[in-house]
């Protein structure tokens, strides 16, 4: 079984709906066990994912305070060829996503998927993006 953390932080919940829809895109994938936290609850998980989804809001041009509190724990494990992606909701300007792609490949994830960037809460459109997001990442980790 291969597992797909996916840990984000919200405020509104905007991108709280975003990270289901993509646990549901990689929970299509046979052979793939996803476990979908926010980022305040993850623990022991980074070192046993295979693949990691990592996703915020942009709050004054960076990520939420959570996840800038999480994302240097990110050296406390090896990340190295795990599989990866970012993603987030944003108000004005959207940063987050890039910012927390940036960490993950200089951790040595392999980004497998483009950046995910939703304004506002998520239409159809956007949760349909954030499945295929979760699908590819979870696809990309069953076919290595």
């Amino acid at each position: 079984m291969f597992k797909v953390l996916i840990a984000y932080d919200t405020r509104t919940g905007n991108t709280s709906q975003m990270a289901q829809a993509v646990a549901e895109g990689a929970k299509s994938v046979d052979e793939v066990e996803v476990i979908l936290k926010k980022v305040k609850e993850v623990r022991g998980e980074l070192a046993d994912a295979d693949a990691l989804i990592i996703g915020a809001p942009t709050q004054s041009k960076q990520p939420s305070k959570a996840m800038r509190d999480f994302l240097p724990r990110l050296s406390k494990v090896s990340l190295k060829d795990k599989a990866g992606a970012a993603f987030g909701s944003y108000g004005w300007s959207g940063e987050a996503p890039g910012i927390i792609e940036k960490t993950l490949r200089d951790k040595g994830v392999r980004i497998v998927a483009e950046t995910l960037k939703v304004k506002g809460m998520p239409d159809e459109t956007g949760l349909d993006e954030c499945v295929s997001l979760g699908y590819t990442v979870a696809t990309n980790i069953t076919h290595v």
